[in-house]
C-alpha cells in the first residue's frame, strides 16, 4: 500500500478529498503538503501525523523515542528545581545577612581617649533586636486578661521535709498549681511593659580582637571596661555585646552554627517554648511527662547538642532522621565557641531570645533534668500569678555569693585563681555579703538550672549582660548573677521571681551526669553491698555454727603470712554456711 492509495478525508464524512492546484504530490512514497488554502482540523492533522510515524517506524524505535523523552523531561525537571532550590536557599542568605545589618555603620578607636595608647580601631555595625516579623498570630484582645481562681486561696506553703538517713539532700514541697485549663486563661495578651529600655540592638564586630588584660571570647567580643560600665546604664535605646558578635543572626557563621533548616524553625512564632541542651555528651537526654495533650501541640521542646553528642545518640539508635527524640526536637550545633561543654551550654541558657526572636516565653532547664509539670502550670505559678518577667529559684543551702566562691573552689569547680580575680573585682565595685539589709532580695545565689522568663527588653539585656560576666569571667553563673541584678535593680523598678528550690524540685527531677551513671553499679548490686550479712541455714541447719577463735600462731622472721584462707576439705562443712 503506498502513499497514493492512502485514502484523504475532509470534514465533509466520507466524500474523498481531491487535489486542487497540484497541492498533493507523491515523492518517494511519501504525501509531501505544499500551501494550501484548505485547513485541515488539529484532530484530523494529529491522527495523519501519529498514522504516519506508526507506519514508518518499528515499534522498537517508537519505544526508544518515548523513553528518550521521559528522561530528557526528567533532566529537564531536575535541572530546574536544582536552581529553584538553590535560589530559595540564596533567599534565606540574604535574608540572614540583610534583614539582620542596618544601615547605621559607625567606627570607634579603643584606647583613644583614657583607656590605653592603642590606636587599634574597628568596624562595629548595630544588630535590631528582633528581626522583621511578617507572621504574627493576632492578639486575643487588646488589653491583658487577668483571671481569678480561688484553686489555690487556701493553699498554705509547708516548709520542707526534713531529710533522713536514707535520704539526706535537699527535697521537694508541695506547690499548688492551677489546672491546664485556668493556666491556659490566664496568659496575659499583651506583653509585660519594660520599665525605661524599650528598644535593645546588638553589636556585631567583624573581627573581635583583645584590647585590654582581661578575658573575653571572640565569640562574645572583648568589650572594654568601659564599654561593660555603660551597658549597665539603663536607657530607653541601647546596644550591648550579647554573644554572636560575628554576625547578625544568631547561629549562622556567628561560632555556634547551626543548619539552615533548623534556623527557619527557630524563626516560628510560639508563644512558649522549651529549651535544655547538652554537649560533649555530658548528660542522658530525659524525656517530660505528665505534659497536656495541649502543651504538646503548642510548646515545642528544643535540645540543642554538638557533634560529639550526635555522633553518640545515632550510634545508640537514639536519634533518626527525623530529629527528634520523644518530644525533644534536636537541634544540632557545629563549630562550637568553647573547649568546655558547660560555657558552651551557657550559649542557649542564656541567650535564648536572640536564638529565637519571635517567641514570648521560654522554660529552660538543664539537660540533666527532667520536667514533671506542664508548662503553662509552670508559667502560671511563677509568672503570671506573680505579675513577674524572670523567675529562678534560690540556692539550697547558700545565700552569700562569697560563700558560693568558697564552695566553688573547695570543690574543685573551676580555677582558684580565676574565682579570686572574679570576686575581688566584685568587692571592689561594691558587692556586699548577703544580709537582712538586702529584703526583700532573698538570696544572692540563684540554683541555675532553670529559667523561667518573658522576652521583653528588659530580661533580654539582663541575660545578655549576665552572659557577658560568664564570657569575660568564669564559666559560674551563681557568682555573677548577684553582681548583674542588682546594678539593674538600682536603676529601674524591675525585680526577679526567686522561689524555693524545695518548689523546683517539685516539679523536675535530677539525674545524675552520665560520667556518674557509667561508673555505678548495677541498682541489685548496690542493694547487695548495702546489705547486712545474716545467718542463713541450709539443709535444714536452724543455727549456723559460731567458728572456733584460734589463738594466733607466732612464725619466725624468715616466715611469710600467706593472704589465702585455708579450708577445710571436711565436706561436713559445707553444711553451714554464713552470707
Amino acid at each position: 500500500m503506498t502513499g497514493v492509495s492512502l485514502d484523504l478525508r475532509t470534514q465533509s464524512y466520507g466524500s474523498p478529498q481531491q487535489p486542487q492546484n497540484g497541492s498533493l504530490q507523491i515523492q518517494n512514497g511519501f504525501i509531501v503538503r505544499k500551501s494550501s488554502r484548505m485547513s485541515l482540523s488539529g484532530s484530523r492533522e494529529k491522527d495523519k501525523l501519529l498514522l504516519v510515524l506508526c507506519r514508518y517506524l518499528s515499534r522498537k524505535k517508537v519505544v526508544m523515542l518515548i523513553l528518550l523523552s521521559f528522561a530528557l523531561m526528567a533532566f529537564l525537571s531536575g535541572f530546574f528545581t536544582t536552581n529553584r532550590e538553590d535560589s530559595s536557599e540564596s533567599t534565606i542568605f540574604d535574608h540572614f545577612n540583610d534583614a539582620y545589618n542596618t544601615s547605621l555603620q559607625f567606627s570607634r578607636k579603643f584606647g583613644s581617649q583614657k583607656d590605653d595608647n592603642s590606636s587599634f580601631q574597628t568596624t562595629l555595625s548595630v544588630c535590631e533586636e528582633n528581626p522583621p516579623i511578617h507572621h504574627f498570630s493576632p492578639p486575643l484582645s487588646s488589653e491583658s486578661t487577668i483571671f481569678h481562681s480561688n484553686f489555690c486561696q487556701n493553699f498554705a506553703f509547708p516548709p520542707p521535709p526534713p531529710g533522713d538517713r536514707r535520704r539526706p539532700g535537699p527535697r521537694p514541697c508541695p506547690v499548688c498549681y492551677l489546672p491546664v485549663e485556668e493556666a491556659i486563661a490566664s496568659m496575659p495578651r499583651v506583653p509585660s511593659p519594660s520599665p525605661v529600655l524599650n528598644h535593645l540592638t546588638y553589636f556585631h564586630e567583624e573581627s573581635s580582637t583583645k584590647t585590654e588584660p582581661h578575658e573575653g571570647s571572640d565569640f562574645g567580643g572583648y568589650p572594654s571596661l568601659k564599654q561593660r560600665n555603660e551597658s549597665f546604664e539603663i536607657k530607653e535605646s541601647m546596644t550591648v555585646h550579647c554573644g554572636f558578635v560575628k554576625g547578625c543572626r544568631p547561629g549562622y557563621k556567628t561560632g555556634f552554627d547551626i543548619d539552615i533548616s533548623d534556623l527557619v524553625e527557630l524563626e516560628q512564632f510560639h508563644d512558649i517554648i522549651v529549651a535544655s541542651a547538652i554537649f560533649g555528651n555530658y548528660d542522658v537526654i530525659q524525656q517530660p511527662t505528665k505534659i497536656s495533650d495541649h502543651a504538646i501541640k503548642n510548646i515545642p521542646f528544643y535540645m540543642f547538642i554538638d557533634e560529639e553528642t550526635e555522633s553518640y545518640m545515632r550510634n545508640s539508635s537514639l536519634l533518626d532522621y527525623r530529629m527528634k527524640v520523644g518530644l525533644w526536637r534536636i537541634i544540632v550545633v557545629h563549630n562550637i565557641p568553647y573547649t568546655d561543654s558547660r560555657r558552651n551550654g551557657k550559649v542557649p541558657k542564656l541567650l535564648l531570645h536572640r536564638l529565637f526572636p519571635n517567641v514570648k516565653y521560654s522554660i529552660w532547664i538543664d539537660g540533666k533534668l527532667q520536667l514533671v509539670v506542664d508548662p503553662y502550670k509552670l508559667l502560671e505559678r511563677f509568672l503570671w500569678r506573680h505579675n513577674a518577667t524572670f523567675a529562678i529559684s534560690k540556692h539550697y543551702r547558700r545565700f552569700d555569693v562569697f560563700e558560693e566562691a568558697e564552695a566553688n573552689k573547695a570543690a574543685g569547680k573551676y580555677d582558684n585563681k580565676s574565682i579570686d580575680y572574679q570576686i575581688d573585682f566584685y568587692r571592689n565595685e561594691g558587692l556586699t555579703p548577703y544580709s537582712e539589709a538586702k529584703l526583700p532580695i532573698i538570696s544572692d545565689v540563684p540554683e541555675g538550672c532553670v529559667i523561667i522568663r518573658e522576652h521583653i527588653p528588659i530580661t533580654n539585656l539582663f541575660t545578655c549582660l549576665w552572659f557577658n560576666e560568664v564570657d569575660r569571667f568564669t564559666s559560674r553563673d551563681q557568682l555573677s548573677f548577684a553582681a548583674v541584678r542588682d546594678k539593674i535593680m538600682g536603676q529601674v523598678d524591675w525585680s526577679v521571681n526567686m522561689f524555693m528550690d524545695c518548689e523546683r524540685r517539685n516539679f523536675v527531677i535530677q539525674a545524675y551526669h552520665r560520667d556518674l551513671l557509667e561508673h555505678m553499679p548495677p541498682p541489685n548490686l548496690r542493694r547487695n553491698r548495702d546489705s547486712i550479712p545474716v545467718s542463713v541455714s541450709v539443709r535444714g541447719n536452724p543455727i549456723a555454727r559460731n567458728p572456733v577463735k584460734k589463738s594466733p600462731v607466732k612464725r619466725g622472721k624468715g616466715e611469710r603470712r600467706t593472704r589465702s584462707r585455708r579450708h577445710s576439705k571436711n565436706p561436713s562443712n559445707r553444711d553451714n554456711m554464713v552470707f
